[in-house]
């Protein structure tokens, strides 16, 4: 029999979790998912996945095989999920390993996501939202800029920042919420008490603000300093935590 396409591979899965697949379309269905990396994206959880492999009659090293790729494949996937905030679109890419990236666009959700993809590898787009890091963080970021407080404690992949800005960005990240610090003590933290300028550079290359709260660091002096999203951002965020008076 030739070799599955995907719409015929799709069209099988109610009658695979089902249970109702002939051995020989079993196996072709198994090896199509085997080698296809979009039809295997189309689970929405691992769950629903082992459900169908456990209703296939396949040999015990194909069903291992195909149950280990995926895994794999599921937790290291990089995905993306736009969003509409009182301030504009946004756009998270992230996997199960943690949260890589956040834009925004002043445009639409199609701009958000090109966004993304300016910056990052290949990923697949969540239309359909799943219950998993990204579906928490994105909740909270939409409570946040409604002006609740939230703990962002989900987990974050750093992997487009350098060593020393990860450094930077930890430390940011233990600045509370409706408070600020310095640049001076950023550089102190991470042991690098004269390097504050070089924290500033880091910190405007902050791939997941607001989750990472460079707005929270100030000059000094009294004055707010630079931040990436422009100074009218770094007061309305500031604004929002109570921070600044309205």
């Amino acid at each position: 029999m030739p070799a599955l396409t995907c719409d015929q591979a799709l069209d099988l899965l109610d009658d695979a979790r089902a249970g109702a697949l002939s051995a020989p379309t079993a196996r072709d269905l198994s090896a199509h998912l085997d080698g296809c990396y979009e039809c295997r994206t189309d689970f929405e959880t691992m769950d629903r996945l082992n459900t169908l492999i456990g209703g296939i009659d396949m040999p015990a090293a194909l069903s291992h095989r195909l149950g280990d790729t995926t895994t794999g494949l599921l937790a290291g996937q990089l995905r993306a999920r736009a969003f509409l905030t009182p301030i504009g679109w946004r756009a998270l890419a992230y996997s199960d390993r943690g949260l890589v990236l956040i834009e925004r666009s002043d445009s639409d959700a199609r701009d958000a996501i090109e966004r993304l993809h300016a910056r990052l590898p290949d990923f697949v787009v969540q239309e359909r939202p799943r219950d998993d890091v990204g579906d928490s963080a994105v909740h909270k970021l939409l409570d946040y800029h409604e002006g609740r407080r939230v703990d962002f404690d989900e987990p974050l992949d750093l992997q487009l920042a350098t060593p020393f800005t990860r450094d930077v960005l930890q430390a940011t990240s233990r600045i509370p919420y409706g408070h600020v610090k310095p640049y001076a003590w950023v550089a102190r933290e991470i042991g690098r008490p004269r390097a504050f300028r070089a924290v500033g550079n880091a910190l405007h290359v902050n791939p997941l603000a607001p989750i990472i709260p460079c707005h929270r660091v100030v000059a000094s002096g009294g004055g707010l300093g630079g931040y990436g999203g422009g100074p009218d951002m770094k007061r309305w965020l500031l604004r929002l935590e109570g921070y600044l008076k309205p």
